[in-house]
């Protein structure tokens, strides 16, 4: 079943199978919308989050698509903390894959839910911002981190 949310940043269709969240991108696709108590989580969830009520997305998550290791990549994404980042190297030095740099930023180019699965979050290690779906899109990357830098909450040092 599939579901809508109206962002800053365009239309976003995701797709929910057993309570699942197993889709999402930034594209008004042509499906039809259920009313389903999981699809209105997920609004509500989006909801928050763009408004900077919240850091942490709750929902549970599937990956249906993707080799093993496009998996534990994007798995790895789930635990980048919200206004944080980590390079493509820090990922796959934490996943066990130390020299799998380039095969790190081609999963994250092929992440199936953006947004939850933050792969706007994997950065250069350099800082640059370097693909997000491709090289048309940086700029959706870097909206995303700059809104959640601008909504990080304070922590005491």
């Amino acid at each position: 079943m599939f579901g809508k949310y109206a962002s800053p940043l365009g239309i976003m269709t995701f797709e929910v199978e057993k309570d699942h969240l197993i889709g999402m991108t930034i594209d008004d696709l042509d499906v039809v919308i259920s009313d389903h108590p999981m699809i209105l989580k997920i609004q509500h969830e989006l909801d928050q989050y763009f408004k900077g009520q919240l850091k942490h997305f709750g929902l549970a998550v599937s990956f249906h698509k993707g080799t093993p290791f496009q998996q534990s990549v994007w798995r790895e994404m789930l635990k980048i903390p919200y206004g944080q980042t980590k390079s493509y190297g820090e990922i796959a030095a934490l996943i066990g894959k130390p020299l799998a740099v380039r095969a790190v930023g081609q999963a994250c180019k092929k992440n199936p839910i953006g947004i939850v699965v933050p792969c706007h979050r994997v950065i250069g290690k350099d800082g640059s911002m370097t693909g997000y779906s491709g090289k048309d899109y940086i700029h959706v990357k870097q909206r995303l981190l700059d809104f959640e830098r601008e909504h990080k909450p304070w922590s005491i040092m």
